[in-house]
Protein backbone atom coordinates (compact mmCIF):
# COMPACT_ATOMS: atom_id res chain seq x y z
CA UNK A 1 0.00 0.00 0.00
CA UNK A 2 2.76 2.44 0.94
CA UNK A 3 4.76 1.65 -2.18
CA UNK A 4 1.70 2.43 -4.31
CA UNK A 5 1.22 5.77 -2.56
CA UNK A 6 4.91 6.56 -2.96
CA UNK A 7 4.75 5.84 -6.71
CA UNK A 8 1.72 8.06 -7.09
CA UNK A 9 3.37 10.89 -5.16
CA UNK A 10 6.45 10.71 -7.39
CA UNK A 11 4.37 11.19 -10.50
CA UNK A 12 2.58 14.20 -8.96
CA UNK A 13 5.73 16.28 -8.40
CA UNK A 14 4.89 20.00 -8.33
CA UNK A 15 6.33 22.53 -10.77
CA UNK A 16 9.60 23.95 -9.48
CA UNK A 17 11.51 27.10 -10.33
CA UNK A 18 14.94 25.54 -9.70
CA UNK A 19 16.30 22.45 -11.42
CA UNK A 20 17.81 19.60 -9.44
CA UNK A 21 21.23 20.30 -10.98
CA UNK A 22 21.07 23.94 -9.86
CA UNK A 23 20.08 22.89 -6.33
CA UNK A 24 23.00 20.45 -6.15
CA UNK A 25 25.36 23.22 -7.30
CA UNK A 26 24.01 25.59 -4.61
CA UNK A 27 24.34 22.88 -1.95
CA UNK A 28 27.95 22.21 -2.93
CA UNK A 29 28.76 25.92 -2.75
CA UNK A 30 27.13 26.11 0.70
CA UNK A 31 29.28 23.22 1.94
CA UNK A 32 32.44 24.88 0.63
CA UNK A 33 31.48 28.18 2.27
CA UNK A 34 31.00 26.33 5.58
CA UNK A 35 34.43 24.63 5.14
CA UNK A 36 32.84 21.18 5.03
CA UNK A 37 34.23 18.50 2.75
CA UNK A 38 30.92 16.87 1.78
CA UNK A 39 29.36 15.72 -1.47
CA UNK A 40 25.58 15.91 -1.62
CA UNK A 41 23.91 13.14 -3.57
CA UNK A 42 20.34 12.73 -2.35
CA UNK A 43 17.77 15.35 -3.23
CA UNK A 44 14.17 15.55 -2.07
CA UNK A 45 11.43 18.11 -2.50
CA UNK A 46 9.13 18.88 0.43
CA UNK A 47 6.31 21.31 1.04
CA UNK A 48 6.91 22.81 4.49
CA UNK A 49 4.83 25.69 5.77
CA UNK A 50 3.28 26.23 2.33
CA UNK A 51 6.69 26.62 0.64
CA UNK A 52 8.58 24.19 -1.56
CA UNK A 53 11.95 23.31 -0.08
CA UNK A 54 14.67 21.25 -1.68
CA UNK A 55 16.60 19.16 0.86
CA UNK A 56 20.04 17.99 -0.21
CA UNK A 57 21.76 15.37 1.95
CA UNK A 58 24.93 13.35 1.78
CA UNK A 59 24.76 9.71 0.76
CA UNK A 60 25.66 8.13 4.08
CA UNK A 61 24.10 5.84 6.67
CA UNK A 62 23.78 6.86 10.29
CA UNK A 63 24.81 10.50 9.99
CA UNK A 64 25.80 13.15 7.47
CA UNK A 65 25.15 16.68 6.27
CA UNK A 66 22.05 18.40 4.90
CA UNK A 67 21.14 21.78 3.50
CA UNK A 68 17.78 23.21 2.47
CA UNK A 69 17.13 25.46 -0.52
CA UNK A 70 13.93 27.48 -0.88
CA UNK A 71 12.56 26.88 -4.38
CA UNK A 72 10.87 30.29 -4.69
CA UNK A 73 13.82 32.44 -3.63
CA UNK A 74 16.87 30.19 -3.99
CA UNK A 75 17.80 31.06 -0.41
CA UNK A 76 20.09 28.55 1.27
CA UNK A 77 19.51 27.29 4.76
CA UNK A 78 22.44 26.42 7.03
CA UNK A 79 24.51 23.31 6.42
CA UNK A 80 23.57 21.08 9.34
CA UNK A 81 24.66 17.75 10.71
CA UNK A 82 22.06 14.99 10.98
CA UNK A 83 22.20 11.57 12.58
CA UNK A 84 24.01 10.00 15.51
CA UNK A 85 27.34 11.83 15.41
Amino acid sequence: MFSLLRRLSLTLRPETRLTSAHVMQLAGEAAQAAHINATFGVLSLRRIGGRLLWIATTVTKGSGWRVTVDDATGKLGPVRRWGVR
